[in-house]
């Protein structure tokens, strides 16, 4: 963990977008040279390797973070794939490491996102072996990595078409040097793209190649036309798999943040009890410490999930396509509890959670982009809960097969399966129509299993684990209704119930989440709010400026309009 090693310190809201930006990047350099990270670490995703994704750091700064995993995941990992026999390779990667080039990753396509097996940016291998890297059409500019000057020179991976003599040889990837930091190298233009709403700047674009002339040794691996297109493009983009897990690790770092601001300001704003005239901290209404506790309950749950994924994931006798499926179910399953629980967390701190500097509704806003890198959860969901249903992928078995949460799991599975049946083959439009909505509901049950296991098997306390069940039971009440006989009145008492056993040790859950160190939102504290306020822009009445001048102006003008009022009515008579 880095935040007393890395000046995080939330200024940045006074500061010009530029400058946001620019203090990103000088963020980013202070995390890759804390953490040090080796080829090996990145490429066998080592403890140290999920020690960096799952650090708080990467969330406190959202623009940060993404150049960081972007750098570290993507760039870097992808050419840790192909050092071997390759010494102009493992230089750059050196460099990468060192952070004297920034690492960038160019492989969707405006026109192509979840279909990338299909982009349209072509290479084309010349008479004398020189490489021609083009983008031939709009809608083939690479869509949204932050390749525009930063200061620090940069190079990228970038997916193409690799053409020789005529023949289409399939998308493979190569290095291709961008800018110098200052100016963009000839035949390649970069269009940055407005900033999106509410997040932290990260200064996405659009990369266009004119005809840009490449060493043959730009090309990372053979360029001979593989056997399997299809898996040999995945074995390629495999480093966007890991990235598929280590979004999911940021969103249990927002979880973890997000509960302790809300929790520390809910314990520290009161209000006057009606009936007893009384000062009244906040959190003791269920309005406010349920949502609170549901959050701890589910970043406490997640952060055990995350370490059970990341050992799977690492599991060498799991082949590339389980791999995918683990990171994809844990990527699903703990973004809809970001969804779910960011949102009213932000609310239960009213007009405070609107601001910026209290972290809540920027955090909220960099995880719906994350939720969609490295693997956007709907396709992700579609691709493997079809897969799930067909029989093709089989979770991990449950420690209890008759736990309500398997039964949930199983009937879905079984739902669909019957529906898939009724109609001729899962890819009909009316078979589609029908599978397609239900997909990602049931990668969210397959995980809420899956966690549920992983916090009992762990030892976590069962409060924790019993609140965490009814947090999750509560988002599909009609299901445990229809199927379980549970009336609604009884999920909502259970639900009450696991938080109430929990807000007595509120103070203690909340620095189990090691969050506080990261919290940089001055509602947390008497201290922090006295000293923001201070250091902001104040507006002073000037002297000898009083408000009777005002009040003696308002008088005229309101006699004024009285008697033009008097005569416009004795002109209507």
């Amino acid at each position: 963990m880095l935040s007393r090693s890395v000046p995080f310190r939330r200024t940045n809201s006074g500061l010009l977008q530029a400058e946001r930006v620019k203090l990103s990047y000088e963020r980013t350099k202070a995390i890759v040279q804390a953490y040090r990270l080796t080829a090996n670490d990145i490429l066998h995703l080592s403890e140290k390797y999920w020690e960096f994704h799952t650090d708080p750091i990467l969330v406190t700064d959202g623009g940060a973070g993404t150049l960081s995993t972007i750098h570290y995941n993507l760039c870097s990992g992808t050419l840790a794939m192909f050092t071997a026999g390759r010494t102009d390779i493992a230089r750059v990667l050196s460099d990468l490491l060192e952070f004297n080039l920034c690492g960038q990753y160019c492989l969707t396509e405006l026109g192509h996102g979840l279909d990338a097996i299909n982009l349209e940016t072509t290479v084309t291998k010349l008479e004398d072996g020189q490489l021609e890297l083009h983008t031939p059409a709009e809608r083939a500019a690479k869509f949204m990595p932050p390749t525009v000057p930063c200061g620090i020179p940069c190079v990228a991976i970038v997916f193409a078409r690799l053409i020789v003599r005529g023949e289409d040889r399939g998308v493979k990837p190569f290095l291709v040097p961008l800018h110098d930091g200052e100016q963009m190298y000839e035949g390649i233009t970069s269009k940055q793209l407005p900033m999106r709403g509410g997040t932290d700047p990260v200064c996405h674009a659009l990369t266009y190649f004119d005809r840009v002339l490449l060493p043959p040794t730009a090309l990372l691996g053979g360029e001979s036309k593989a056997t399997d297109p299809r898996a040999a493009f995945f074995g390629n983009i495999s480093r966007v798999i890991s990235g598929t897990l280590s979004m999911g690790a940021f969103a249990v770092s927002a979880l973890r943040i997000g509960c302790c601001v809300a929790g520390r300001y809910s314990l520290r704003r009161t209000v006057t009890d009606a009936s007893e005239r009384i000062q009244r901290p906040i959190i003791s209404f269920s309005t406010q410490y349920i949502p609170v506790l549901v959050g701890i309950a589910q970043a406490t749950v997640m952060r055990v999930f995350a370490d059970v994924s990341h050992s799977r994931f690492t599991d060498s006798r799991n082949s590339l396509t389980v791999k995918h499926f683990i990171a994809a179910v844990f990527k699903t399953t703990v973004f809809q509890h970001v969804h779910t629980t960011l949102p009213p967390l932000g609310d239960r701190c009213g007009a405070q959670g609107l601001f910026e500097v209290n972290q809540l509704s920027v955090l909220h806003a960099n995880m719906r982009g994350a939720a969609i890198a490295e693997g956007d959860i709907l396709g992700i969901s579609i691709r493997f809960a079809v897969e799930v249903v067909l029989g093709r992928i089989v979770p991990p078995p449950p420690l209890n097969s008759d736990h309500i949460l398997a039964r949930r799991e199983t009937g879905l599975i079984q739902e669909l399966r019957e529906t898939m049946l009724e109609a001729s083959g899962h890819r009909s439009r009316k078979n589609e129509a029908i599978l397609l909505p239900q997909c990602q509901g049931l990668m969210e049950a397959i995980g809420h299993r899956l966690a549920i296991d992983s916090a009992t098997e762990k030892g976590i306390d069962a409060r924790i684990v019993k609140c965490y069940l009814a947090s999750v039971m509560s988002l599909d009440e009609a299901w445990y209704v229809e199927r379980e006989g549970f009336s609604r009145s009884v999920l909502k008492a259970a639900l009450l119930d696991a938080a109430t056993s929990l807000y007595p040790d509120m103070d203690h859950l909340l620095s189990t989440l090691q969050a506080d160190l990261y919290v940089t939102a001055p509602i947390v504290s008497d201290d922090r709010w006295r000293a923001y306020t201070e250091a902001l822009p104040s507006f002073r009445g000037q002297q000898g400026k009083r408000s009777d001048h005002y009040t003696r102006s308002l008088d005229m003008h309101a006699d004024q309009g009285c008697r033009a009022g008097q005569g416009g009515l004795k002109a209507m008579l």
